[in-house]
């Protein structure tokens, strides 16, 4: 698993309230080990993207939650661009999910131009907004 993923994750529940999360979540929602799940939290903090607390979990700090932020946006973009080509909602996230780490930044942008008046990706969620407001 990419580790844009645990990022994009962690960044999904800190928007539901849950600043601290542990391998559990992480496992239960990539279907993958609790020992996979645990090592890339850490990767994420060492990474700095956050702190990871023993016997808690994972917290995001200022630069995790930007970052999740974009990936967020660019995962919804690429939903968008599945959806127009016919694929379902939960077929465009988890499309969306492998294509994610390999989108470029270029294409990022180009999908934010297409898609600029979106408001939700194909599951109903939100698209993130960026700097300049969208």
């Amino acid at each position: 698993m990419r580790i844009e993923t645990y990022l994009r994750l962690a960044y999904k529940a800190y928007t539901q309230g849950i600043e601290v999360i542990g391998p559990s979540f992480i496992a239960k929602e990539l279907e993958i080990s609790r020992p996979s799940a645990y090592e890339g939290l850490i990767k994420l903090a060492s990474m700095e993207y956050g702190e990871y607390i023993p016997g808690e979990g994972f917290k995001l700090n200022k630069k995790g939650i930007e970052r999740g932020k974009e990936i967020t946006k660019k995962h919804r973009l690429i939903e968008c661009l599945l959806g127009n080509l016919g694929f379902d909602a939960e077929s465009a996230c988890t499309e969306a999910t492998k294509l994610e780490p390999f989108i470029s930044k270029e294409l990022s942008k180009r999908l934010e131009e297409v898609f600029r008046d979106r408001v939700m990706c194909p599951c109903g969620e939100e698209i993130e907004l960026g700097i300049d407001g969208r």
